[in-house]
């Protein structure tokens, strides 16, 4: 039964490369092979390989929390947590090779074991609506962000006060810095109705430039604490939050541009969820930046012809 499920996963897999076209499955591949000579690369030191391994876990702790078909499979198959491992497995199959190549098989075991643990995990993320003054200071324009915080507010707001509480320790603040960029990057995935978009009345690239300056604002004035108490303790490394910073908010730029990109009213792009998770990796290897860049420029082309189809008339 699981080797039937990941068939699947196979099948679906090939049908969304086939539909995102033959330039976006060259550079995909071209990032997929400089993700992997990276991870080759990192692999190969320690502890390079042990802070490689955590990213690696924290990316897969996030996923499997956010999972909209584990009630699917909880539902069908009673060894639905096997079935998730095995998934997982097969994505991390590339790296535990490296580790092994490389001798670090503690490394390797203990990821092995790790992934086991998050599928143990069991998270239920109740939609409960709050309606706290946090919320109510968020524009009600910057929906994505009320409706992202709305469903995860206890999570995001805990993770906020560990970084904040816990900033004299020198990873605290960009480590939460990173997941909560990673979190806000996933307010995006979801098309809204298109009477939202229409209700902006601004042409395509007027749209666009109001949601980069919006989600970036939000963005950066949720990060200024966080930055502010690392500065009080660690001033000598100002620059390690202002660089993770940086980096998210060309992150949601370029998350905004491949949303619009595939947009379709009421509806998850897998296209979408797939390429920012590529952006995200991509600023994680410094090497692929640059492709992420260009491939920005070229979604924010495609971004304004597929939105013209709902605002061509304030042209």
């Amino acid at each position: 039964m699981i080797a039937s499920l990941v068939n699947i996963r196979f099948k679906q897999f090939y049908r969304e490369i086939l539909r995102i076209g033959l330039f976006r499955i060259v550079v995909l591949l071209g990032l997929t092979i400089m993700l992997f000579i990276f991870l080759f690369v990192q692999a190969s030191q320690f502890p390079n390989a042990l802070y490689t391994s955590i990213v690696i876990l924290l990316l897969f702790f996030l996923l499997h929390i956010k999972r909209s078909d584990k009630l699917f499979l909880k539902i069908n198959f009673s060894n639905y947590k096997w079935i998730c491992f095995a998934e997982y497995t097969l994505v991390a199959f590339a790296f535990l090779v490296f580790l092994i190549i490389h001798s670090h098989w503690y490394l390797a075991l203990l990821l092995v074991f790790a992934l086991g643990v998050i599928v143990q995990l069991d998270f239920k993320v109740t939609r409960v609506t709050y309606n706290t003054r946090i919320q109510r200071w968020i524009p009600n324009e910057c929906f994505e962000w009320k409706s992202g915080v709305r469903n995860l507010f206890i999570l995001t707001l805990c993770i906020w006060l560990v970084g904040f509480l816990f900033s004299f320790f020198v990873a605290s603040v960009p480590f939460t810095m990173v997941v909560l960029g990673i979190i806000s990057l996933s307010f995006l995935e979801k098309g809204e109705p298109y009477q939202m978009i229409i209700a902006y009345e601004k042409a395509p690239n007027n749209f666009l430039l109001l949601k980069i300056r919006q989600l970036v604002a939000l963005l950066t004035i949720v990060c200024a604490p966080l930055i502010l108490s690392f500065l009080v303790f660690h001033y000598e490394l100002w620059y390690i939050p202002f660089v993770i910073l940086l980096m998210f908010c060309i992150l949601q730029v370029y998350a905004i541009f491949v949303k619009y990109s595939f947009y379709e009213p009421n509806s998850n792009s897998p296209a979408t969820q797939m390429f920012v998770g590529i952006g995200i990796v991509g600023f994680m290897v410094p090497v692929l930046a640059p492709l992420v860049i260009l491939l920005a420029l070229r979604f924010y082309f495609k971004a304004k012809q597929n939105l013209n189809f709902y605002l061509n008339d304030y042209d």
